[in-house]
């Protein structure tokens, strides 16, 4: 099943369009040996790796903290300059709940993310955002335009094996923490949330059970270069299944549902033309307990006119810890 293009928000399309000019993958599978040894690569059975935060460039906005830190990726292998982890932290005193924010596809820096959650502060929850392997402080020479598919694997492994770190550190001060994120970022924080051995919330926003369908089937295939993937005319077909299963080994119907689905809040958006409806509904269906919402607006539109309604999301999942 494809994305129905008329269904999908107008906004969804025009991006579609103009992002299908600059070529995903176009730099190929990438690393053959990586590609095959990513599936099955984290569990919740896998012990936490402790981090040491290293925190610096405090600045106070009125009463709230706002600081810069690194850390070292859990994740090893990953090129020298992507090894360092950067994260933001908004902070108020007195505050007893925590919420990690993962980043979204091409989502660099941070800003994107303050603008959206930054209010959440004001319900007490305070923020942790992380950036990206290969995004922003963590690029590489070649930026993120050459980005392949085996480096996209590491990307998500060591986004997952990251924030799974932070929020063991942060559960030494806070009595409730939290693991979110929008899109890749949504999808990623699912992950999480499912190999924390640990009682953690997730709202995972704008995402469903897989990625496969998001290269394969929505706007974002227009994108996908299948020639740069070997996909000849005659080949297109066998690219694309190589595609499909390669984001399958990340499906959450893999992995157990977290040990808390009830402090789970899936949310889908009713005009995606990115994600389809029939996986953000497999993912809640798998998670039983957790809580489906449905945002009214586009995947792009509702970073803009729906801000408090995915706030909502995170504060609800945090309250039913």
């Amino acid at each position: 099943m494809m994305v129905r293009i008329a269904e999908a928000h107008p906004l969804d399309v025009l991006i579609a369009w103009v992002s299908s000019r600059s070529k995903v993958f176009s730099q190929g599978w990438g690393d053959e040996v990586l590609l095959g040894g990513l599936s099955g690569h984290v569990s919740c059975d896998d012990p936490s790796v402790p981090i040491c935060i290293v925190w610096r460039d405090e600045q106070l906005r009125g009463s709230v903290t706002v600081q810069g830190g690194t850390f070292e990726s859990p994740l090893s292998g990953l090129p020298a300059k992507v090894g360092t982890v950067h994260v933001r932290a908004w902070k108020r005193s007195g505050h007893r709940a925590a919420c990690v924010m993962l980043g979204a596809s091409r989502d660099e820096g941070y800003a994107a993310r303050e603008r959206v959650f930054g209010s959440l502060l004001e319900r007490d929850i305070d923020l942790y955002f992380l950036e990206n392997p290969f995004y922003g402080r963590r690029r590489t020479a070649e930026g993120p335009a050459a980005i392949t598919v085996s480096d996209q694997g590491l990307m998500g492994l060591g986004m997952v094996l990251e924030a799974r770190a932070l929020l063991e550190h942060l559960r030494k001060s806070y009595q409730r923490i939290a693991v979110s994120g929008y899109s890749m970022g949504g999808h990623m924080a699912a992950i999480t949330a499912a190999v924390s051995p640990f009682p953690v919330a997730c709202a995972a926003l704008a995402t469903g059970a897989s990625a496969s369908s998001i290269y394969n089937r929505g706007l974002l295939s227009w994108s996908v270069d299948v020639g740069a993937l070997g996909g000849m005319p005659s080949r297109k077909a066998v690219v694309r299944e190589r595609l499909r299963e390669f984001f399958a080994s990340a499906d959450l119907t893999q992995f157990t549902p977290p040990q808390r689905t009830v402090a789970a809040v899936v949310a889908g958006c009713t005009r995606d033309g990115y994600v389809l409806r029939a996986e953000t509904e497999r993912l809640h269906q798998h998670w039983p307990g957790s809580t489906l919402r449905w945002i009214s607006a586009g995947h792009f539109s509702a970073l803009v006119t729906q801000r408090r309604a995915l706030c909502d999301c995170v504060a609800d999942a945090i309250a039913k810890l």
